[in-house]
């Protein structure tokens, strides 16, 4: 079994996840399917500061593009899938038929609420079977006087809780968004080829399921590879093999190939990532600097950024404004495969200004000429992405502090 570094094995899962490209011009909406397929799951999320995580994700990837792309891959091109994957996520409709058998598991789990509210989960899917797509403000709340409990997920409304179940269990699928409110048609209207009957053999759809994380990843323990999907292979009580045995089966059929990386333990690569491998064994490393969304897929294990990259990393936006350390929506900065620190951006979109409110450099980080010259040329290509016209740096090191014109 060959000896990696954890450098090397950095190098191999930023390679792997689409970070080092070459941008050299603005990317295609192919360039943008295609990525979504390597990550194989494109998490959403409302936060807006910036562009959304799933715009932004691309960027650190693509560079510039036009956002639109990602939307009509969803609609009405229908190449993407909105469904819980990491979490609320974009994934290739290639994927649909593995992620059935999870619809059907959580009707389980919610049966009892299910019996509970049968009328109204009725009344719901008839509404969006007679009128076509619809969305939660076409249902009203019942009473309008009664409380809104906070924090309530839901809003108050029993219809929006019915809307996301029978989504979550398949029988309604997110047809678009518009203006970020998901559009609610039937599944079978909106995936009439793959919403089928029969599901995919249980090892099948594991087999699937791993090697796209393990091709995502560039290279995994077995102690990663429930995080990438959120399944729950081998933990108490779900029926189903250990990842170490689902990763050795893989193994075994010369699907992925094991390493063990050093200080770390047995890890493996998929063999579709073999180049990248044999490429930064033989010396390559990543050459871009990018800034990454709190959700993307190379740091949302937040166990696995601290193991691989010694990167501790968590968002503040949930912690109240005294207690944050770092500011409300903090991006990590990657530089050449190093997580070397953070910033807290704001962009006001009226007056096209690109504000980084404060710039935090990991402890023993240095940041010679060079490096502050590749930082700098990212915070312009950022501030390009979001169309503004002035990016402004407020507190960090001194080198970088100013204004400047994009």
């Amino acid at each position: 079994m060959q000896k990696i570094t954890r450098e090397e094995a950095r190098a191999i899962s930023v390679i792997a996840q689409g970070l080092d490209n070459r941008v050299n011009k603005k990317a295609t909406k192919d360039q943008v399917a295609e990525m979504v397929r390597q990550l194989g799951c494109l998490q959403i999320d409302t936060i807006s500061v910036v562009a959304r995580s799933h715009y932004l994700v691309l960027w650190s990837r693509l560079g510039q593009y036009e956002q639109r792309w990602l939307d009509e891959l969803h609609h009405p091109d229908h190449q993407i899938f909105e469904y819980w994957g990491h979490a609320a996520s974009f994934i290739p409709i290639e994927l649909y038929p593995y992620l059935r058998r999870r619809m059907i598991q959580i009707a389980d789990r919610y049966a009892t609420w299910v019996r509970e509210n049968d009328g109204l989960l009725n009344d719901v899917v008839d509404a969006v079977r007679r009128n076509g797509p619809l969305h939660s403000g076409h249902f009203e709340r019942p009473n309008r006087d009664q409380p809104v409990k906070a924090w309530s997920w839901y809003g108050g409304k029993p219809t929006n809780e019915a809307l996301d179940l029978l989504w979550l269990t398949g029988q309604l699928a997110i047809e678009r968004r518009v203006n970020f409110q998901r559009h609610y048609d039937l599944s079978e209207r909106v995936f009439p080829d793959l919403h089928l009957p029969e599901l995919p053999d249980e090892d099948e759809e594991r087999r699937v399921l791993a090697t796209s994380a393990v091709q995502a990843m560039g290279i995994t323990l077995p102690g990663w590879l429930n995080d990438y999907y959120r399944t729950r292979w081998g933990v108490r009580g779900h029926p189903s093999p250990k990842p170490v045995e689902i990763l050795e089966d893989l193994a075994l059929r010369q699907i992925v190939f094991p390493v063990e990386i050093e200080d770390v333990g047995q890890a493996y690569v998929a063999e579709s990532n073999r180049g990248i491998f044999d490429e930064v064994c033989a010396g390559r490393r990543p050459s871009r600097t990018v800034f990454l969304s709190p959700f993307d897929s190379l740091i949302w294990d937040r166990a696995r950024t601290l193991q691989l990259f010694d990167f501790e990393y968590r968002i503040e936006c949930y912690t109240p404004a005294p207690k944050r350390v770092y500011g409300y929506f903090t991006l990590p900065i990657l530089d050449r495969g190093t997580l070397i620190g953070r910033l807290d951006p704001k962009v006001d979109r009226r007056e096209k200004v690109f504000y980084i409110r404060a710039l935090h450099l990991e402890p023993g980080v240095r940041l010679d000429k060079s490096r502050a010259k590749r930082v700098l040329r990212t915070v312009q290509e950022f501030a390009k992405f979001h169309e503004a016209t002035v990016s402004i740096i407020e507190a960090g090191p001194p080198e970088l502090l100013g204004r400047y014109e994009v």
